[in-house]
């Protein structure tokens, strides 16, 4: 096993085995009746062809050709009917059921004409007696055979770790150091295919059936034996979020590419959070009446600009000491410094639904908003101001040094929408925040950005004065 390195997060495996419209939501009896529609369809479809086939044989007994030629005809809708509404959805079924299998062995599509050819030789021997046929036949199985030892042998005796960086921004490449180490005494191994397994979210009735995404990490055209191969390889995660890793899956079509043969290895797992991508401060932040640690005052302090020139005292700090001005005046002289500007910003993110707004224009605007709300953040941490972030009820320190925006990128990553909470209705034009004061400046130097998907009108007259409203 194989521990954090430095300021990467280690992967390793340790076995080898625009306006808002009202939402339209159908009721459950329409949803229950299209989830039962294929299945009632094609039972109707069944009952309908084994009576037409009474008929035929009821038909046939009492010599009616009219009626079995009725009946035949019907039989012949029927099975065109099956073949065009019930066929295209069982197969797409059987599809996703063998997806879901995730079996070790994967058929492709130079595979498929391989076994097709094999048949037919295999067919035309059986059916001609002819022993040359046989013999192309033992060499295609032959063919077979060598592909499944090689593919097991390539596999064997491999283990992988990956290495993440600590902060991954969505949509932007994140790079990631994969080393896949040949434990093999002799043999070497090609053609190898790494990918990253984890979870897929699934929703409360899908819990016991979880699902796994894979994620194309590097691919290894040769390993010789008893070294490790490693790779500097991109990464791109579209979405902020929480993204899993509990093991690894190497796969190698070798040698000849009939058949991709997989095996699952086990590792520990790693939580990634990708942060949402802070995007450049725009224009419009210019024109708040917001210059935190700009702006010099005319009092001493704690700055970095030069305010004036002084006689030492005993109780400044001898760092202070202006060896120049002391050297030409020939006593202790000391600089004194401005206060810099210190001004606080808090940023506020409306994590709740509004009433009857439309779910995928909530959550367009929503993901604005978190973006919206790590850009503020950014540059105003950038601006050495003194940052909180409000998340719906949750609340924030403030803070000022890069630690404080990775702990706000942290929260946002995580951030969503609050849908335990009663929803903004239009009705609570009054008191659509519960606790306002949050928002209220405690100061001179606080500015508060609200950041909202309500509607305009919403907000109470004192969120209004004492914030700055940004609408989603």
């Amino acid at each position: 096993m194989q521990g954090n390195s430095n300021h990467q997060q280690a992967a390793t495996s340790i076995n080898e085995d625009k306006s808002p419209r009202p939402r339209v939501s159908a009721s459950p009896r329409l949803v229950s009746l299209r989830k039962w529609r294929n299945a009632i369809l094609g039972t109707l479809l069944v009952l309908a062809g084994l009576l037409t086939a009474l008929v035929t044989v009821y038909a046939s007994r009492v010599d009616d050709v009219r009626l079995a030629g009725v009946a035949a005809i019907a039989s012949l809708v029927i099975v065109l009917l099956i073949i065009v509404l019930v066929l295209p959805p069982l197969a797409r079924s059987a599809r996703s059921e063998i997806t879901r299998l995730d079996l070790p062995l994967e058929i492709t599509k130079g595979g498929i004409v391989f076994l097709g050819i094999l048949f037919l030789v295999a067919f035309a021997a059986w059916n001609t007696g002819n022993n040359l046929l046989f013999l192309v036949f033992s060499l295609l199985a032959s063919t077979l055979f060598v592909s499944w030892v090689a593919a097991r042998a390539s596999l064997r005796d491999l283990t992988v770790s990956a290495r993440f960086p600590d902060h991954i921004f969505a949509g932007e490449p994140a790079p990631v150091i994969i080393m896949l180490r040949n434990r093999k005494r002799i043999l070497p191994s090609c053609s190898i295919l790494v990918e990253a397994r984890g979870p897929v979210d699934s929703d409360e009735k899908r819990r016991r059936k979880v699902r796994f995404r894979k994620r194309t990490l590097a691919y290894f055209t040769y390993v010789p034996h008893k070294v490790v191969a490693e790779q500097r390889v991109e990464q791109l995660f579209k979405r902020r979020g929480h993204v899993l890793i509990t093991g690894f899956e190497l796969s190698t079509a070798f040698p000849f590419g009939f058949f991709r043969r997989r095996r699952r290895l086990r590792a520990r797992d790693v939580d990634i959070l990708v942060y949402p991508k802070p995007l450049p401060a725009s224009d419009d932040l210019h024109l708040l009446p917001i210059n935190a640690g700009r702006l010099a005052s005319l009092r001493r302090g704690a700055g970095h600009d030069l305010l004036s020139l002084r006689d030492y005292q005993p109780q400044d700090d001898l760092r202070h000491i202006d060896w120049k001005s002391t050297a030409r005046a020939r006593r202790l002289i000391v600089r004194e410094f401005t206060a810099e500007d210190e001004r606080r910003v808090t940023i506020a993110l409306d994590t709740r639904i509004p009433e009857n707004s439309d779910a995928k224009e909530f959550k367009i605007k929503f993901e604005r908003g978190v973006v919206l709300a790590a850009s503020l953040v950014a540059h105003f941490i950038k601006e050495r101001a003194e940052v909180r972030l409000l998340l719906g009820e949750e609340r924030g320190r403030y803070g000022t040094e890069q630690e404080q925006l990775y702990s706000c990128l942290r929260r946002l990553a995580l951030v969503q929408p609050n849908g335990n909470s009663p929803k903004v209705r239009d009705s609570e034009a009054e008191q659509p925040f519960e606790s306002s004061e949050e928002f209220t400046p405690a100061g001179e130097g606080n500015y508060v950005i609200l950041l909202t998907a309500a509607e305009r009108g919403t907000i109470p007259s004192q969120v209004w004065r004492t914030s700055h409203v940004i609408y989603l």
